[in-house]
């Protein structure tokens, strides 16, 4: 209401609008203008009090101020249409792939997954002491862990042999220092 208000002030007209018309217009505004900012209205009302939307002959009423804003609508669309086309080409995602930093992240990735590793094998050694046959046979004994035959389950953490060697290691090591 303000707005329309001050347009109605800005003009020297006879017929000015009441309290009531101002009112109906500022509400009409809001209703179907809605997506505007409270700046378009302005920009829209100021043109209309200039005269950029037609001659004002001598009295504004609703149906004159509400008149403009089809007229601001065709000004406004290109720009809005500009702004709309530089938002998504600033958005555009495959611009992002096309950036070299990207290009040599994707290039690493997809070599990565192309290679195949062989899963990781134990070999058994020829001559083992009694000891390690011992702890082979334990961890022969332990239940898997998942499917993956590379580890097994030693107080419910995965183990490799490897790891598992070093961990009845220390165990065994702690067992004698409390004696």
């Amino acid at each position: 209401m303000q707005l329309v208000t001050r347009c109605t002030q800005l003009m020297n007209v006879q017929n000015n609008m009441n309290g009531m018309q101002i009112e109906f217009c500022a509400e009409h505004i809001l209703e179907s203008k809605y997506f505007y900012s409270l700046e378009d209205v302005q920009l829209c009302l100021d043109r209309g009090a200039i005269g950029a939307y037609g001659t004002i002959y001598n009295r504004i009423d609703p149906a004159t101020v509400l008149s403009w804003f089809p007229l601001y609508d065709q000004q406004r669309q290109p720009y809005v249409d500009a702004r709309r086309k530089a938002k998504q080409e600033a958005n555009n995602i495959y611009d992002i792939f096309a950036h070299p930093q990207m290009a040599e992240a994707l290039q690493q990735v997809s070599d990565k997954l192309l290679i195949k590793e062989q899963p990781v094998r134990e070999y058994k050694r020829s001559k083992v002491s009694n000891f390690e046959q011992l702890m082979m046979d334990e961890y022969d004994e332990l239940p898997l862990w998942g499917e993956d035959v590379a580890f097994r389950l030693y107080n419910t953490k995965p183990y490799q042999f490897t790891e598992y060697r070093k961990e009845r290691y220390r165990e065994l090591i702690e067992q004698q220092n409390e004696y």
